[in-house]
């Protein structure tokens, strides 16, 4: 019997060790209610400076928060949000001026939907800290990681 419980507690310890390889990142800025999960950005595609960064954000606080754009502090980097959408068959995307963050909620930023576009972006790093810039002024750094395709 022993020897039974040391088998299920190692496969156990061993299925949580790999289920926490490559995980998400979960980022609590201090002092705000907003949780950055999953952030990351697609790897340019060799000699374009164009991309798109990903992430969801969770509003745990009792009001709703706005988020009016994120920057950079790379020199010549610039960042945007952007929403795709579908009309009348044909898939479009348009720059967004604010996300409203409903109190308790969760908003994804990921492929086809809201993301966010990064310009003058090189690729050289392994990671990129983005600012989240709230209508109250605050700023919220949030670090994503560079994937050379979506995980």
């Amino acid at each position: 019997m022993p020897r039974m419980c040391f088998g299920v507690v190692a496969g156990l310890l061993a299925f949580a060790i790999v289920s926490c390889e490559g995980g998400s990142h979960v980022q609590e800025p201090s002092g705000s209610p907003l949780v950055f999960d999953n952030a990351w950005v697609r790897a340019p595609i060799a000699g374009r400076t164009v991309t798109a960064a990903y992430c969801d954000i969770t509003n745990r606080g009792d009001v709703s928060v706005v988020i009016t754009g994120f920057a950079s502090d790379h020199p010549g980097m610039r960042v945007e949000i952007h929403e795709t959408t579908e009309d009348d068959g044909m898939m479009r995307m348009r720059p967004l001026t604010r996300v409203t963050m409903p109190a308790k909620a969760n908003v994804s930023f990921a492929p086809g939907g809201r993301h966010l576009m990064l310009f003058g972006f090189d690729g050289s790093a392994t990671e990129v800290t983005l600012a989240a810039t709230l209508d109250s002024g605050e700023t919220l750094p949030v670090v994503f990681a560079i994937r050379p395709e979506k995980h």
